[in-house]
């Protein structure tokens, strides 16, 4: 396992500054590295979902909610599974009206094993609006919508920005069935759909 690497915004106190958010979170215990439980497995913190009663975050994810850390990372699609079939199918899902897909995250500041002050990040997740259901999913990520919604994240008082999170609606969705060969990890050969050739 390894993670990625997402462009990213956020609020240094005074402007929007640019970054390359690790992907998934880092907690400040995990020194920098992937977070593993004491049975040797895996934590998955790639996504904090909005949880609908008590406090918005699993206990992870609320020390960076209570002090604002909050970043849009950018997407141009992302992808998820039909869960009702298998093998699981494939769906790539993009916006309609958008170049990209402004996406809300928490994030955490972590010192990586070189050394280096780095920004790593959960995408925030919310429940699936009918095309996502459509196609066998569970959940959302949190999409942002607006130059004005992605302002509200990053720098808006906690009650506005928690208002953002909320299914998208799903005339600015669509989806695309994916070839079955993006489940390799690393495939440098996928053929993408048109749809998704004219955005790479």
């Amino acid at each position: 396992m390894h993670w990625e690497s997402l462009p990213g915004t956020y609020f240094d106190g005074l402007k929007h500054q640019s970054c390359e958010a690790i992907w998934p979170y880092l907690p400040s215990w995990s020194a920098g590295r992937l977070p593993y439980l004491k049975n040797g497995s895996l934590l998955s913190t790639a996504n904090a979902r909005l949880r609908e009663r008590g406090e918005p975050f699993a206990p992870l994810y609320m020390p960076a909610w209570r002090r604002d850390q909050r970043v849009v990372v950018w997407v141009s699609w992302f992808y998820e599974f039909d869960q009702r079939v298998h093998p699981k199918i494939p769906w790539a899902v993009l916006p309609c009206r958008q170049a990209f897909w402004p996406m809300a995250a928490l994030a955490n500041r972590v010192t990586d094993q070189t050394g280096h002050q780095r920004m790593s990040a959960a995408v925030i997740t919310v429940p699936p609006n009918k095309t996502l259901l459509d196609i066998g999913h569970h959940r959302s990520p949190a999409l942002l919508h607006s130059p004005g919604a992605v302002k509200t994240w990053l720098d808006g008082d906690r009650d506005s920005a928690l208002g953002l999170l909320r299914p998208s609606p799903d005339e600015l969705m669509e989806v695309t069935e994916m070839p079955m060969d993006i489940k390799i990890p690393g495939n440098e050969a996928l053929a993408l759909p048109e749809t998704l050739q004219r955005r790479v």
